[in-house]
């Protein structure tokens, strides 16, 4: 269940340029009033505020108790970032945008957003190409990655082994990220 919750949380909003992301993850039942959150930054260290006001702490925050109601709201705050407003209706994955992102910013931002769409709204696509070791899928991860087509078959061995230990869609494409170097914090 938490799997497919991260998931979904992770392709609620991807869609949106990511300069940065901020998973919350919900671990309560959805109509109960407590609720446990995980909340993380793409970079950390994002300060959050629950209803505007009560400091909850910096990212990323595991596991925090939440009494939720219809309205309750959390504010993500970070240095050189544009602050971030949530309603706690639904599961998120949101952005922190950089107030002046410089064009090498703009240009890893936008490689780390295709990487992000290929592995985790792609993920089943993704998973299909590296069981048989090709596709469309796979190729565009690759080229996205910058693999040179001479180390394309180690990347292919690399990337079943991550996906072969990644717990679900987000684990896998944070380790991506990981391995091949692409930059998720300025």
């Amino acid at each position: 269940m938490m799997r497919k919750l991260r998931g979904i949380l992770c392709l609620a909003v991807i869609g949106i340029v990511l300069t940065g992301c901020t998973e919350i993850v919900f671990t309560g039942g959805t109509e109960g009033l407590d609720q446990k959150i995980t909340i993380t930054s793409d970079p950390p260290g994002a300060q959050v505020f629950l209803m505007g006001s009560t400091p909850l702490g910096e990212t990323p925050l595991l596991d925090v108790q939440i009494e939720r109601t219809p309205n309750t709201f959390l504010i993500l705050k970070k240095e050189g970032y544009v602050d971030h407003n949530l309603l706690l209706k639904r599961h998120y994955h949101v952005v922190l945008n950089p107030r002046t992102p410089s064009r090498e910013q703009r240009e890893q931002v936008a490689r780390m957003k295709i990487v992000r769409n290929l592995t985790l709204i792609g993920y089943s696509e993704v998973q299909q190409n590296l069981a048989v070791g090709q596709g469309e899928y796979l190729a565009s991860l690759l080229v996205t990655l910058r693999v040179p087509e001479s180390e394309q078959g180690n990347a292919i061995r690399q990337l079943q082994e991550i996906i072969a230990d990644s717990a679900d869609p987000l684990d896998f494409s944070d380790k991506v990220l990981d391995r091949f170097h692409v930059s998720r914090f300025w």
